[in-house]
């Protein structure tokens, strides 16, 4: 004979189960899946003291869950906002593995990008460019100038020419096309970042932080070429390399 207290303990695993399998999915790729991914745990230390009928435990873990939730909350407000907005724009869209028609023209792409990249490189022009992945960066892009043309290695070095105007601003690329340039992005604040890094590779990684996007960063001083995802930069990175990693990484996920 099953338990009685089976009864009521294995519908309420399974809600608990399928609402964090959701949430995982809603926050996956964001520095929010970071901070979340202790819930679990906090639930099932609940639940297990009051299973034992620990009442001081109980209270504990459920005044913990309490203020964990809140902080965060209120930490990570802007984060929530743009994930909520980035699904809502989504929705009715078909996410595919790649976003272009055929993997031939996904590869041409990348070479074209890391021949930008390594022209940028050799003339010592500074730049950063942010490529979109499954995140919407409509919030970043609006920050900048519109250019919605399609990608090419010239016109992505004529946006970071000296006497463009928007040479100091991100340029953000969704698939093959040239979406705006001239864009402000946040700040890393990690202390792990180097000191003498600049504005260009903090933002970098700070985009990387907050969004899936990848960021790619040239040095006005060195020229080496830096790939930033999820919140880590590979630092000077060699043009194969560099194709290989974008090979990788540039898909939707």
């Amino acid at each position: 004979m099953v338990p009685a207290w089976l009864w009521r303990f294995v519908p309420e695993i399974i809600i608990l189960y399928y609402l964090f399998y959701r949430l995982g999915l809603l926050i996956r790729g964001t520095s929010l899946f970071l901070s979340f991914r202790w819930l679990p745990l906090f639930f099932l230390l609940a639940g297990a003291s009051n299973f034992l009928g620990l009442q001081e435990l109980d209270f504990f873990w459920k005044l913990l869950i309490f203020v964990y939730l809140v902080g965060s909350l209120i930490v990570f407000q802007p984060e929530l906002r743009r994930v909520f907005f980035n699904r809502i724009y989504r929705r009715g869209e078909t996410v595919k593995d790649y976003f272009f028609q055929n993997e031939e023209s996904r590869d041409q792409f990348i070479n074209d990008i890391a021949l930008a990249c390594q022209t940028l490189s050799r003339k010592r022009i500074g730049a950063l460019i942010v490529l979109e992945r499954s995140n919407n960066l409509r919030d970043f892009i609006q920050t900048g100038v519109v250019i919605d043309a399609f990608f090419s290695p010239e016109l992505l070095f004529s946006l970071f020419l000296s006497e463009s105007p928007l040479h100091d601003g991100a340029t953000i690329l969704r698939e093959n096309r040239i979406v705006a340039a001239g864009c402000i992005l946040p700040l890393s604040e990690s202390t792990e970042i180097k000191k003498l890094v600049g504005t260009r590779h903090r933002a970098g990684i700070g985009v990387t932080e907050q969004t899936d996007a990848l960021a790619l960063v040239v040095s006005e001083e060195t020229g080496e070429i830096s790939l930033a995802v999820r919140g880590k930069m590979a630092w000077d990175v060699e043009i194969g390399t560099l194709k290989k990693m974008l090979k990788i990484l540039y898909k939707k996920v």
